[in-house]
């Protein structure tokens, strides 16, 4: 491999709460955590910029990030404030705000987040050759393709004599499995990543050759020539609960458990109080008993905030935060199973996000894999440091995570119904394609609407978020359902079709007119075929209609 691959790479680990930022540093060959006075929080967690944003002025994109926003007092509750931007971006948001006529969408406040953090790395004179972007294992494909969409005119320097630096996306827990190296080859690693806003766990099997220095070179060569140099996902799930859960929770039950009246400067800084709160949460971590102290300024009186660690593990308990750790770490037990691979099959475990030093999560953990040696050491930056690795050259296996289905019309019921094309776990590209037979739902129909999306299955007590207005909710299900989720939607929220096939001439219900082939590309790329079946006649030829995560 080549010097000037790896010289100069930069990762970023976007987090609900908090984002890293580490570079490749050649002269000790590690990696190393970025830290810049106004965007990092202060000791002991100056490794984490908040991932917050405050817009001063939409129109012209002037917005504070980071510390900043922090440190003048603009992470209250305001309309120009905005945190939680991850889990906006995996959510189906259909409150849109807007700011000086620009409308506020959580891709916009990425953008923005991701611009900010790009413009201080070019204040200190960082012009990364490659930029390693992390996304999460259970997102919704936009996601991942807003990365890949706005990466081309976020990172490229307004500078003639230097070049644009190559973009690389890896997910999460694959990332997290690298960052913690003392893994030997061919070991099954159960990555659990619980953070500000998400539950993300994944089982990866690492490479099988012994030479680390060799995995990934053999990238681009025929696949049964380097598969001992590339890492295999066997499994993957993933819930939307995290620390910002604990922190609002604390808020909630401090408040409830004091009758605070309305005008109470407790019950009007709410932010303040979450800020307090969270610290309370870490230093429990440490201490049976912790404390803060919130000044009332009406009152001019300083009021003592003081929790256990017991009253705290109560509160998670009363919330179901147990419950929905027990359920995600069962379900993905159950699907290893399926397999052939067993619990005690699994020997390394690596923990990955601020909950994870909750003690009672930790413990939990261990408790229920004995068998195994769990790792903590790194729990904010594995992911960033890990990313790094792919500088390296390491490889992960292509293999999709969400489940994916065609939407069509189904005239006896009169309602949408969708037909299954690939399921979770689906590798690509794939060796046949998947064909169905169309035909038109309505007499003389013009043409066939092919709108395609994701299908999401929860099991008995899984949590979701939703947003009522703009106020983020957690809801826990009480019985396992699927839904389709259209990978593009209107402004208001309805299904946009990625490719239609016109029908000439006019298209009846009583026979099948289209056969459609639907298949995926190495670059994961959901292609489709249409032909027409009367005229016999190609409509559409590998056409991109999507693409899938």
């Amino acid at each position: 491999m080549a010097y000037t691959t790896y010289m100069n790479t930069i990762a970023i680990d976007f987090g609900s709460s908090n984002t890293v930022i580490a570079r490749w540093n050649i002269a000790t060959n590690q990696p190393e955590t970025l830290n810049f006075a106004d965007l990092n929080r202060p000791t002991p967690l100056n490794a984490l910029v908040p991932s917050m944003v405050y817009v001063q002025n939409a129109q012209e994109e002037i917005v504070e990030i980071g510390q900043r926003v922090i440190d003048v007092g603009k992470d209250r509750p305001h309309i120009r404030f905005f945190s939680q931007i991850k889990r906006r971006l995996m959510a189906n948001v259909r409150y849109i705000p807007k700011l000086d006529e620009i409308k506020i969408t959580p891709e916009w406040l990425g953008n923005q987040f991701l611009r900010g953090l790009l413009k201080e790395l070019r204040s200190q004179q960082f012009f990364p050759s490659e930029i390693i972007l992390t996304a999460p294992v259970q997102s919704y494909e936009k996601y991942l393709r807003w990365l890949e969409e706005c990466s081309t005119e976020i990172f490229t320097p307004n500078l003639p004599t230097i070049q644009a630096p190559r973009i690389r996306i890896i997910d999460e827990p694959t990332a997290a499995a690298l960052g913690y190296e003392a893994i030997a080859p061919s070991a099954l690693v159960l990555v659990i990543d619980f953070g500000g806003g998400t539950l993300d766990l994944s089982l990866v099997r690492l490479p099988k050759s012994g030479n680390v220095a060799k995995w990934g070179e053999q990238i681009g060569v025929n696949r049964s020539e380097w598969t001992d140099y590339k890492a295999e996902a066997i499994t993957k799930t993933g819930y939307t609960i995290g620390g910002e859960d604990i922190d609002q929770w604390l808020v909630q039950d401090y408040l409830e458990s004091r009758d605070t009246n309305p005008s109470d400067d407790r019950a009007n800084n709410t932010s303040i109080l979450k800020f307090l709160m969270e610290r309370i949460k870490i230093k429990l971590s440490e201490v049976e008993t912790a404390s803060e102290f919130f000044f009332e300024i009406t009152t001019q009186s300083t009021t003592e905030i003081s929790y256990s660690r017991q009253q705290l593990e109560n509160l998670l308990e009363r919330k179901g935060f147990y419950r929905v750790l027990q359920s995600a770490i069962d379900e993905l037990i159950n699907r290893s199973f399926n397999k052939g691979i067993l619990k005690g099959d699994i020997k390394h475990i690596l923990l990955v996000g601020g909950c994870t030093l909750i003690p009672s999560v930790r413990s939990y953990i261990e408790n229920y894999f004995k068998m195994g040696m769990v790792y903590s050491h790194k729990p904010f930056e594995a992911i960033a440091h890990g990313a790094l690795m792919l500088s390296q050259g390491i490889s992960v296996q292509d293999y999709l995570f969400h489940s994916y289905a065609i939407r069509y019309w189904d005239r006896a019921t009169a309602q949408w119904k969708y037909q299954p094309l690939f399921r979770r776990g689906q590798v690509y590209p794939t060796r046949r394609p998947i064909e169905l037979l169309l035909r038109a739902s309505q007499p003389d129909q013009p043409e066939i609407a092919l709108t395609i999306g994701e299908l999401e299955s929860r099991p008995s007590g899984a949590a979701e978020v939703i947003f009522d207005g703009d106020r983020i909710v957690m809801q826990f299900g009480q019985k396992a359902q699927e839904t389709f989720q259209p990978l593009q939607t209107d402004n208001n929220g309805e299904g946009v079709a990625q490719a239609i096939a016109k029908l000439d001439p006019l298209g009846q219900p009583d026979c099948d007119r289209l056969k459609v082939l639907f298949s995926i590309s190495a670059k994961r790329e959901l292609l489709v075929t249409a032909i027409d079946l009367l005229l016999q006649r190609q409509l559409l030829t590998d056409y991109p209609l999507a693409k899938l995560q």
